[in-house]
């Protein structure tokens, strides 16, 4: 992993600003990530394919692979006949920048506050229980 002490090395900054993501992409990316071990193409293929309800075929699951090993969040290492694929980008850097890129974008006035209480005036917020979970989140951060 390139996360040191719970920090962004330079290079997984370097690798975000310059290769987003497809939407196939991160549903490759997503199934390596809930994975601890590296994952082989065959496991992959099943992954993705119950998961998600696709029926793709190995040959499009390694061709996006090999896109994601050019563009540095995967890379990859032979044990015998098989390729075995690790994460270069963890899923917590990945998704803070994908949240900090949605508030840039949709915020009213592009402020984090601004796009806070828009997030608060639609009914996913209403249930009390999340309201709350939410609380005892920011009150930790303090």
């Amino acid at each position: 992993m390139i996360i040191c002490n719970g920090e962004r090395n330079v290079k997984e900054e370097k690798v975000l600003l310059r290769n987003e993501l497809t939407n196939v992409e991160t549903l490759i990316m997503k199934c390596i990530w809930d994975t601890p071990e590296e994952l082989a193409l065959s496991e992959l293929v099943a992954m993705v394919n119950e998961r998600f309800g696709k029926s793709w075929r190995p040959q499009t699951i390694s061709t996006y692979l090999a896109h994601l090993v050019r563009k540095d969040y995967l890379t990859m290492r032979r044990q015998g006949k098989v390729f075995l694929y690790h994460p270069e980008v963890t899923e917590e850097t990945y998704r803070d920048a994908q949240i900090a890129e949605l508030v840039r974008y949709w915020g009213t006035k592009g402020t984090p506050m601004d796009f806070l209480t828009s997030f608060f005036e639609t009914d996913s917020l209403k249930d009390r229980d999340m309201l709350e979970e939410l609380r005892k989140t920011i009150d930790e951060a303090k």
